[in-house]
């Protein structure tokens, strides 16, 4: 019981990161994470340089970490 509740505060805590990014930055975020693209697909889908898919998805990650870390 523990773990399925660490286990939903956990997905609840990443779905709350996510609605809190930035649009652009979650619509980066999703094209790779549930889409499957590459940095090159994306860029090119959305017109964007890969380097700024690249910063997007950082700034996607790290806000994820620190969405876990708060509830270690």
């Amino acid at each position: 019981p523990d773990a399925e509740l660490t286990q939903r505060e956990l997905a609840a805590a990443v779905a709350e990161a996510i609605d809190r990014l930035p649009s652009r930055c979650r619509e980066i975020f999703l094209l790779s994470r549930e889409g499957g693209l590459t940095y090159f697909e994306i860029a090119q889908t959305l017109g964007l340089s890969v380097k700024t898919v690249e910063t997007q998805m950082g700034r996607a990650l790290r806000a994820l970490r620190l969405a876990v870390e708060r509830l270690g």
